[in-house]
């Protein structure tokens, strides 16, 4: 188990998979343009690394 801020699983192809998830499900971002996207998906990665660290039984 490693630090969430170090760890080298946690890569731009994870995020892109959960993405490609969620879309396969039906789920979008946001039409209100580029700045707005990457605002949501920083929000998704913070909350995507929340869930690693659950998973992992590393809570604080």
């Amino acid at each position: 188990m490693g630090n969430s801020t170090t760890d080298l699983r946690f890569t731009p192809l994870l995020s892109a998979d959960i993405q490609a998830v969620l879309e396969k499900h039906g789920y979008r971002l946001p039409s209100s343009g580029d700045y707005v996207q990457a605002l949501v998906l920083a929000r998704v990665n913070f909350v995507l690394r929340n869930l690693v660290e659950t998973f992992e039984g590393r809570t604080r």
